[in-house]
């Protein structure tokens, strides 16, 4: 059984690196938005908070666990 609770720590990791990887992603996009078009950067933030998300970037809104 210790295996298999290694090996799912390992996946757990993997799992939260890709998080990372990709809210970093999302945030550097959103940074070129706001550099290149600022006007549809605050119309995405407003649209965003009609919505009520308060997730991180690349969260889609969904709770983290």
């Amino acid at each position: 059984m210790g295996q298999l609770e290694e090996m799912e720590a390992k996946v757990n990791e993997i799992k939260q690196r890709h998080r990372n990887s990709a809210d970093l992603k999302a945030e550097r996009a959103l940074n070129r938005v706001k550099e290149v078009d600022p006007e549809g950067y605050e119309a995405f933030l407003r649209k965003r908070e009609n919505r009520g998300d308060t997730g991180g970037f690349g969260t889609a809104g969904r709770a983290r666990p």
